[in-house]
């Protein structure tokens, strides 16, 4: 057992236990990924050997004590019946009959069905993802397939709750969600998160709302937000107490705004990761669109068509339909979007402007595939000169 393997299950084991349908879709996910490495033949052995130990990992997370297996008997056991390979306690009905491996080691046609079902896109068995990366994937299309459920309105409400209210007070977030609270979102209490605590006590990013990592050098604690601090979302603080109060943070960013604490406690919570990276960060990118846009005059809808893209720009001389990204990896935002192409020509992809050096890049690869790549500074560009031009 590796040194990254057993932090991993030693970590994830109590949470997701805790939730046997969770359980149970880590453990399937692992299984179709095992087994898309075993069956490319073209996949080196230290790729391969990685995936595998990965897949075991998860697999050690849902077992319970004493009931994990080893690495010879997962690569033995995705030629047999998918439940023979799940820990006690996971129950996969009629999934589990399906074999994922065929007697001559390609994926058979029922682990394509299996993976389908799962949320685990063609290319996470092509390309042989991470089980890390998968889960994120899966997150983010179950949410919006939940989201699309509530139809146009009730899908424009849940975007503009989770872009807003990305973090906050127990007691404002359930009278701000009211009947839809809490089965989007996936929040989780801050007092979870110890990489966002100093002192006992969390601080938003003014942009995004969802807790700033801090991290501490020595005397110095810096205080960033992972996504904004391109953007000057950067604070200091002094290490040590100033009395019963929040610590004072200096402003280490241009322009960054001053911010305060709340109290780390039960009581606080903010959406999970995948959500805040895939809905939250996208919804700060669209709404700011959104207003400079409606600012000049233009006609803006948001999330229309339950969000076959993100935001719909019109003057009296162009229009832009628009989908916001806001992918730390360009290379990971291509492969995604080629598999994607749009329903109308052209998209486009807006990234943030801390971006701009792949820009160029991106829209001459995913412009054959249907898309134009701007920076939200050039999309704002283009509108303002349009809107000037139609006057």
């Amino acid at each position: 057992m590796s040194a990254g393997w057993s932090t991993f299950a030693t970590m994830s084991s109590p949470a997701v236990t805790a939730d046997p349908s969770r359980a149970r879709d880590w453990a399937i996910t692992a299984c179709c990924l095992a087994a898309g490495a075993l069956a490319d033949p073209a996949l080196g052995d230290g790729r391969r050997a990685a995936r595998l130990m990965d897949c075991l990992g998860v697999l050690a997370a849902v077992s319970p004590p004493g009931h994990v297996i080893t690495l010879g008997q997962l690569r033995a056991g995705l030629s047999g019946p998918l439940r023979d390979l799940l820990p006690p306690g996971i129950d996969a009905g009629a999934t589990g009959d399906i074999v994922l491996l065929e007697p001559w080691g390609s994926l058979s046609a029922e682990a394509d069905d299996v993976a389908g079902e799962h949320f685990i896109e063609s290319a996470a068995l092509e390309q042989h993802w991470t089980h890390r990366r998968v889960r994120a994937e899966q997150e983010e299309q179950r949410l919006y397939q939940e989201l699309r459920a509530l139809g146009d309105e009730g899908y424009s409400r849940a975007r503009g709750l989770l872009t807003d209210h990305a973090s906050g007070h127990v007691e404002v977030l359930r009278r701000e969600w009211d009947t839809l609270w809490p089965r989007f979102g996936g929040y989780e209490p801050v007092v979870n998160w110890p990489w966002a605590q100093l002192g006992g006590w969390w601080f938003a990013c003014p942009l995004c709302n969802w807790p700033m990592k801090v991290t501490r050098e020595g005397a110095i604690t810096a205080v960033r937000c992972a996504a904004h601090a391109p953007r000057g979302i950067r604070y200091t603080a002094r290490a040590g107490g100033q009395g019963a109060g929040p610590p004072a943070l200096q402003a280490a960013g241009p322009g960054a705004p001053d911010v305060s604490g709340s109290p780390a406690t039960s009581s606080y919570m903010a959406v999970s990761r995948p959500v805040w990276r895939f809905v939250t960060l996208p919804g700060v990118l669209e709404c700011e669109l959104r207003d400079h846009a409606a600012g000049l005059g233009a006609e803006v809808r948001m999330w229309p068509h339950l969000d076959s893209y993100d935001v719909h720009i019109k003057t009296p001389a162009r229009q832009w339909r628009i989908d916001a990204k806001a992918w730390v990896s360009s290379a990971g935002l291509l492969d995604a979007l080629r598999e994607r192409p749009p329903r109308e020509r052209p998209l486009y992809i807006v990234i943030p402007d801390h971006q701009r050096p792949a820009r160029q890049a991106l829209d001459e690869a995913l412009r054959p595939h249907g898309f134009k790549v701007r920076t939200a500074a050039q999309i704002k560009s283009e509108v303002s000169k349009a809107m000037r031009g139609s006057r």
